[in-house]
């Protein structure tokens, strides 16, 4: 029988691999479609290619839960032009993952790696050696750690080495209670948005509204534009992957919030019937 720490050593692995490709395993294509469109299924919202029903990877009809998840899904396969570039469709990816599931994981697996994420989370480790660097982030990030242990009711340490600052049980309790209470696409997508920003405060912030996404990335890429700004830059590099950055949380954010907003709208329903 396999360890606890072998199993989560593993778990970690596949969540890792499944955010760095969003489950994708395409091969370069040529566009061979000439529209997107979308068809409603009962009750459920289709995107099809030219009138054909688009597939997962695993052959299973693509499908999503609201009409506007399915157009922006469309519109991101309409963007396409002579080739398609999968590694930019972050909907359809997270779609995918969501669906084929090819790591064949539960809520639990996703909120277990979220909480050991917790305490490598960047906006947790200060500066040791720079002064001028730590009081930047002290700057910017003080106010997040602040909206975090208020919007939970928590405190939660900082580092100023290397050694990870300690997560209490309480803290852990109610952010588990908090990631289990999304549903397995919004929590694989906060997996995804969380891997690009290397924080999950920080996709907590997005969630909650409280930080934009390009906001979010600045801060999760604060080190290295103060080192940026030190040494010089690659005028175009480093911006086309603050762009790219941005574009997996804003679609994990999509995610989430078409989850939401689904699930409240159940719920009034449900009250008003009752």
């Amino acid at each position: 029988m396999l360890s606890t720490k072998f199993q989560r050593q593993f778990l970690l692995s596949i969540l890792s691999k499944q955010s760095q490709n969003g489950g994708r395993n395409y091969a370069t294509a040529k566009r061979f479609y000439r529209r997107a469109d979308i068809v409603q299924n009962e009750n459920k919202w289709e995107v099809t290619l030219d009138h054909r029903r688009l597939k997962t990877p695993n052959g299973l009809v693509f499908n999503v839960n609201t009409e506007g998840l399915a157009r922006a899904i469309a519109a991101e396969w309409d963007a396409q032009h002579d080739g398609i570039s999968q590694p930019s469709m972050h909907l359809t990816a997270l779609c995918n993952t969501a669906l084929d599931n090819p790591g064949k994981l539960n809520k639990h697996d996703i909120a277990i790696h979220l909480l050991e994420y917790l305490a490598t989370d960047t906006v947790l480790f200060f500066s040791d050696e720079e002064e001028e660097l730590r009081l930047l982030q002290e700057q910017k990030w003080g106010p997040v750690l602040e909206w975090f242990e208020k919007r939970f009711n928590i405190k939660q340490e900082v580092s100023r080495d290397f050694q990870p600052p300690p997560v209490t049980s309480e803290t852990r309790a109610v952010l588990a209670r908090h990631f289990l209470s999304y549903d397995f696409p919004a929590l694989n997508a906060m997996n995804f948005g969380t891997e690009a920003l290397k924080s999950p405060i920080l996709m907590l912030a997005c969630v909650d509204r409280f930080l934009q996404p390009k906001e979010a990335v600045m801060l999760a890429r604060l080190e290295e534009e103060y080192q940026l700004q030190r040494w010089g830059r690659v005028p175009w590099a480093h911006e086309l992957n603050q762009v790219e950055l941005t574009s997996r949380v804003a679609a994990s954010l999509l995610i989430i919030q078409n989850s939401t907003e689904l699930h409240t709208e159940k719920a009034k329903k449900k009250a008003e019937e009752s």
